[in-house]
């Protein structure tokens, strides 16, 4: 979403020129963290955008009494601790944005799935962003749809998907991949991925199939490496990186 976007939502909630000059120097903010604005920028903004023509010297004033930033030559910044206040003001319009997911310290770490498939990269991201955000059944399903992807992804790369779908080039359900996968030793995954493979694919069913269960943060700690290497095996195995 640019800016244009951005203030073009921002005309469907009844803020005041100073929430909305905090509400553009919210959204530059995410873009540039700790970035200075001066209320003669912020008005100018708000003035281009068609929101009103707020008086630069007025809006000064009235920014600085809402108590959300701090004040210096360079103009108003965002304290840290209020990022989530305006935020919050926001989120009607925020709907359907991408979440902010810290991809540092995720649970599948971007470099193993990055420069991969797009569709790929996006279930990861999802995972990630389902593990950050405490949806655990959430994550605990996209990992094995991910998982599943990624071994459809080996057959077809070693030209042996026949092997693993039926008379009508249907796929089989998870359970028949991985026991031709594993038992059958189509693939030349190792040991511990093997082992894993099946422990995953137990929590995802438990998570998406039995009505009283409910994943929780240890479920999905317990196999974090070996999820984390079974994932990285399988895109070496289909030799998905870019």
């Amino acid at each position: 979403m640019d800016l244009e976007d951005f203030c073009i939502r921002l005309n469907q909630l009844e803020l005041s020129n100073a929430q909305r000059a905090l509400a553009i120097l919210w959204f530059h903010d995410c873009q540039n963290p700790g970035i200075c604005m001066k209320a003669s920028t912020l008005a100018r903004t708000i003035y281009t955008a068609g929101l009103g023509n707020p008086n630069p010297t007025q809006l000064e004033e009235a920014i600085a009494k809402i108590k959300l930033t701090l004040k210096s030559k360079a103009g108003f910044k965002l304290k840290p601790t209020e990022r989530d206040t305006i935020k919050g003001w926001l989120i009607p319009i925020l709907e359907g944005v991408a979440a902010d997911v810290d991809l540092e310290h995720s649970y599948l770490p971007e470099a193993i799935w990055k420069n991969t498939r797009g569709y790929i990269e996006k279930i990861a991201f999802q995972v990630n962003g389902c593990f950050q955000y405490g949806f655990y059944d959430g994550a605990s399903v996209l990992l094995r749809r991910l998982v599943e992807t990624l071994l459809i992804e080996c057959y077809e790369h070693d030209k042996t998907q026949a092997r693993i779908s039926d008379s009508d080039g249907n796929y089989f359900m998870l359970s028949g991949i991985i026991g031709d996968a594993v038992d059958k030793s189509r693939l030349s995954l190792g040991r511990k991925t093997k082992l894993v493979l099946r422990e995953l694919k137990a929590i995802g069913d438990r998570s998406a199939h039995n009505r009283r269960y409910n994943a929780v943060r240890a479920d999905l700690e317990k196999i974090r490496l070996g999820v984390r290497l079974v994932v990285d095996e399988l895109i070496q195995l289909a030799e998905l990186r870019r």
